[in-house]
């Protein structure tokens, strides 16, 4: 008899807790509500006028896993992949990095944010270590626990600049030497000034497993 009650008491509690499960989940879908950000953002996400130049909010936006398929907080209203269009310098783009295996040759495209002087015209489309006119140079690397390492060496690729639309489009024909994870890098511009930083500094593709 005693097990049987207590059988009874097990049923009965279990038929309470059913009746109470749509209130549960409902609770708990306001409590994730609160908790978690919309669009999977930080809900403290810091605005434009947080950050003191364009790159700086670009750094913040990938390092956040921000992409023009991803918006971080309001960084990127257009969903470009390029945060904060309206700050000024130094600039940062956000690069791709591809490979066609068929023929062998990297590829990838930065897009790059307009010049904060509001003129139509976009930033840091020239420009390499030597020459403020020449060609962006863009280097690709394989990661290896030991030290990244250059598949170009010391010949670089020049990317061809787009000024109506603010792209840098290049492609190296170079086959992969081995399947990995790898990076395209810009270099920084020649200096334009002694003093401050430089408007055009260093920046990277994610990194990204090839082929």
């Amino acid at each position: 008899m005693v097990a049987i009650a207590t059988i009874a008491a097990g049923m009965g509690q279990a038929r309470k807790l059913k009746r109470q499960l749509p209130a549960l989940a409902a609770a708990f879908a306001v409590a994730l509500a609160i908790w978690a950000p919309a669009g999977g953002d930080a809900a403290a996400t810091p605005g434009c006028p947080s950050f003191e130049s364009q790159a700086a909010a670009q750094t913040y936006f990938v390092e956040a896993g921000g992409s023009p398929a991803r918006s971080i907080g309001r960084l990127d209203p257009d969903r470009d992949g390029v945060a904060c269009e309206g700050l000024g310098a130094p600039y940062q783009g956000i690069a791709t990095l591809g490979y066609n295996k068929k023929r062998g040759f990297f590829y990838g495209v930065a897009s790059m944010p307009p010049l904060a002087s509001g003129k139509g015209e976009f930033a840091c489309l020239s420009g390499n270590r030597h020459w403020p006119d020449g060609p962006r140079w863009v280097n690709v690397f394989r990661v290896k626990p030991n030290g990244d390492v250059s598949i170009l060496g010391s010949h670089m690729a020049s990317a061809e600049a787009k000024p109506e639309t603010g792209r840098l489009v290049w492609k190296v024909d170079k086959p992969m030497p081995l399947p990995g994870r790898y990076y395209a890098a810009f270099e920084e511009s020649v200096r334009t000034s002694p003093y401050g930083r430089n408007p055009c500094p260093e920046f990277r593709s994610r990194t990204v497993s090839l082929p």
